[in-house]
């Protein structure tokens, strides 16, 4: 789930398929092999439906819990106007954490001018907006919470 100190909103269901495959791998060191075996389903199957964009819905919850990744659950949410964003704990936020909160606006601002000016492509654009509003609305909710915050189990 998109945070503070999420990457940038995909710019397409292709591209947000192959960021959680490739987190899986680095992060979970699981293959195509081991996801699709997991999934109930076999490689090849698997692979048609990440270079078709067209995995079941029913399989979702389970590609996004095995992957450890939301790239395609943001990328989704993002095409209809929405955002993803983990639920804070209400923490105080750090000084790193209002720095990469500012670039990450910083960001959002400067690929809105190149759109502007046509030099930027619109995917490419709604990607870092959408990242942009992810990470407000965290810092956002974070403020609501903080007069009850919460203790983070992991």
């Amino acid at each position: 789930m998109a945070h503070r100190h999420s990457p940038p909103v995909p710019s397409s269901l292709r591209a947000a398929f192959e960021a959680d495959k490739a987190h899986a791998l680095k992060h979970k060191r699981l293959t195509i092999e081991r996801l699709a075996e997991l999934l109930g389903t076999t490689p090849a199957t698997l692979y048609k439906w990440i270079e078709t964009d067209a995995m079941p819905v029913r399989v979702l919850v389970g590609w996004q819990h095995l992957t450890g990744a939301a790239n395609v659950v943001r990328y989704l949410a993002s095409r209809e106007g929405g955002v993803v964003i983990q639920i804070p704990t209400g923490r105080a936020p750090s000084s790193d954490d209002i720095h990469i909160l500012q670039a990450t606006l910083n960001g959002a601002i400067g690929a809105l001018l190149e759109f502007m000016q046509g030099k930027a492509d619109r995917e490419a654009c709604m990607g870092k907006l959408s990242t942009g509003l992810e990470s407000l609305a965290w810092h956002r909710a974070n403020v609501e919470k903080s007069d009850q915050p919460e203790l983070e189990l992991r």
